[in-house]
């Protein structure tokens, strides 16, 4: 304790102690150092994962053993309609080099640098095409069984695009088959001999002279046996092609 004269006043004054001026440098430096442990605890174990993760020497070199990843049943194709499938493979080293054992159908064709299959099938068949699919890519190969149809394209009824109801296609051949043509047929005639009669009633009903309804008579005879010809030549049209087509 000491006396204070400052402004002429006096008084006491409290001094500090070294002893505690070398407390407060203590706790401030271990303060500081238990901070730099925790940054650096919290940099290593950001850090430990990635260092558990990372290969380790040469096993960076080795890569998966190459598989072919395309599927046994490969999409149908249509005659006369362009094809294209990429086939694809898994792991290997280097460039890849395809082949295909077996008889691909006619028009398609085989990219051994890309695996791409592609063209336009001309003719249908008659069962699926069983293909031998085979990559290398230099040190190792491998393989799989392929099935690939092509199915025969029947021309679709449509609809002028104006008058596009999306309508499901239906081939030609389904509307003769099971004898729905012949039904149809039928049918037409039906309507076209009513639509006659209907017609030479009005005719005999306003009609007042006898010549007139006997001409009339005559001419409405014609048209029904002309009916009736037209008739039967669609339906022998209908049976011929449908017996040339029976076997195809």
């Amino acid at each position: 304790m000491r006396r204070n004269r400052r402004g002429g006043h006096a008084g006491r004054e409290i001094g500090g102690s070294g002893e505690d001026s070398f407390v407060a440098v203590v706790v401030t430096k271990l303060t500081g150092a238990l901070l730099f442990i925790l940054l650096l605890t919290m940099v290593i174990m950001a850090l430990l994962p990635k260092a558990i993760n990372a290969p380790k020497p040469g096993e960076a070199e080795k890569s998966a053993p190459l598989t072919i990843k395309t599927p046994e049943t490969l999409p149908e194709a249509i005659a006369g309609r362009p094809y294209v499938l990429a086939l694809a493979a898994e792991g290997g080293k280097g460039p890849l080099r395809w082949s295909i054992d077996g008889a691909l159908p006619e028009g398609l064709a085989l990219d051994s640098t890309s695996g791409t299959l592609k063209g336009t099938p001309t003719k249908g068949t008659p069962q699926p095409s069983t293909l031998q699919i085979r990559v290398s890519d230099g040190s190792t190969s491998a393989s799989s069984t392929a099935r690939l149809i092509v199915y025969r394209a029947d021309s679709p009824l449509t609809l002028p695009s104006r008058w596009d109801l999306k309508l499901p296609a239906l081939p030609w051949r389904a509307w003769f088959e099971q004898g729905f043509g012949f039904l149809v047929l039928w049918l037409v005639y039906l309507t076209g001999q009513n639509a006659l009669g209907g017609l030479r009633r009005w005719s005999l009903a306003n009609l007042d002279d006898e010549s007139a309804k006997q001409a009339a008579l005559r001419r409405h005879t014609l048209y029904r046996n002309l009916v009736r010809v037209m008739g039967a030549s669609a339906v022998a049209v209908l049976g011929a092609w449908l017996w040339t087509h029976r076997g195809a």
